[in-house]
């Protein structure tokens, strides 16, 4: 499992990825388009010349909410700007407002893994790090960040180091 992993060095930084936010606002924004286009030459009296736009169709409204939604989250997900920098000793989650670092001595133990009940993304779909005196672990999921492959590598290495108990 671990050999097909690349090799990562430490300490080692990744971002939360943008992608999926940018797609999804250019597939709302696109499908809305296309469907104002539609809903007006279907309605359109060619001989009279005029084009009505329908904007309170529900359709329309619905696409306008999920275009807005979908870009409220791009650029609160950019302004945050979320990361994780696994290092040698330590693992840190830090964003534009917020710092938290877990040391070895903190970290109980790391479960590298899939969810039972999501079979998406592969194998390594969760990473779950029990921290010592939490009740519920921390779960990493790698596909939302930029390098996921190497976020899984670099926790691994981190999860072999002598004092992690996993």
């Amino acid at each position: 499992m671990t050999n097909s992993l690349p090799k990562v060095q430490l300490p080692a930084s990744f971002k939360v990825s943008l992608d999926p936010y940018w797609k999804s606002v250019a597939v709302y924004a696109i499908t809305l388009i296309v469907y104002v286009v539609i809903k007006a030459m279907w309605d359109t009296t060619l001989q009279s010349g005029i084009v009505n736009v329908v904007l309170k169709d529900p359709i329309v409204v619905i696409l306008s909410a999920f275009v807005v939604i979908s870009t409220l989250s791009l650029i609160v997900s950019a302004i945050t700007r979320r990361s994780i920098i696994v290092s040698d000793g330590a693992l840190t989650f830090l964003s534009r407002f917020h710092e938290r670092t877990f040391t070895l001595d903190d970290i109980e133990k790391i479960v590298v893994g899939g969810e039972r009940r999501l079979r998406r993304r592969g194998v390594l779909s969760s990473i779950k790090i029990y921290i010592n005196g939490r009740r519920r672990p921390l779960k990493i999921r790698p596909a939302v960040f930029e390098d996921d492959g190497h976020l899984v590598a670099a926790v691994l290495t981190l999860r072999r180091h002598p004092q992690t108990h996993a």
